[in-house]
């Protein structure tokens, strides 16, 4: 029994220790263009670049959800495009007019640039001693089971998303602020979202790239 205590407890340990290693998201490096002062926009549009239209949704739907919460006029380019509009099936003649018809003089975009898989499968295995039955009585045959120690496969490396937020002046044209983070071991696409729309809009805020979030201004 004790010897099975020491398998489960490794089994065990091995499960804290995958717990304990939860993917995150960081921001890797931003730029704000060094003339640029706060400015207040009527209306942003959150637009994803991607060809997946659901994970255009889910992603459009974290930040704008973010950017709206603080009292900032945003809208998901999901709401206002049809689904492959980012992925150059629509001319940028039919999207400024699109844009324009609602007020847009912003557009926040957000892309992926590149991942990296360093991952590699080491698989399951297990090891145990095959005692000679005819010497042994049930108790230790039964026992002998105790004996097998197993080790779950697990995946060793990382995994890596690298994306990137753009926000631009419509108006001018203008490149304001950019920003790139990276997200490592997040394989649920849900929770990638979710992460990256809390660090990139906390660094879009802080660089003051347009005025303090309106809530904040309420509490003062």
């Amino acid at each position: 029994m004790r010897k099975y205590l020491v398998g489960s407890g490794v089994v065990l340990l091995i499960t804290l220790m995958v717990a304990c290693t939860a993917g995150k998201t960081s921001v890797t490096g931003s730029w704000t263009r060094l003339d640029h002062e706060p400015e207040q926009f009527k209306k942003i549009v959150i637009l994803g670049i991607a060809q997946n239209s659901q994970n255009r949704r889910i992603f459009e739907d974290q930040v704008e959800t973010r950017l709206a919460a603080k009292g900032y006029p945003v809208i998901a380019a999901l709401d206002l495009l049809p689904p492959n509009a980012a992925i150059g099936t629509i001319t940028k003649e039919i999207v400024g007019s699109i844009f324009e018809s609602a007020n847009i003089d912003a557009v926040f975009t957000m892309s992926m640039r590149h991942q990296e898989d360093t991952r590699h499968y080491v698989p399951a295995r297990g090891t145990y001693y095959t005692p000679y039955y005819s010497t042994m009585g049930f108790y230790d045959y039964y026992g002998g089971f105790s004996n097998y120690y197993y080790t779950p496969g697990y995946y060793t490396g990382s995994f890596q998303v690298f994306l990137e937020a753009n926000f631009f002046n419509l108006e001018t044209g203008e490149l304001l602020w950019s920003a790139q983070t990276k997200t490592q071991d997040v394989h649920d696409i849900n929770k990638m979202a979710i992460q990256f729309a809390d660090a990139i809009v906390e660094d879009f805020i802080r660089q003051n790239v347009v005025p303090a979030p309106p809530e904040a201004s309420k509490k003062k």
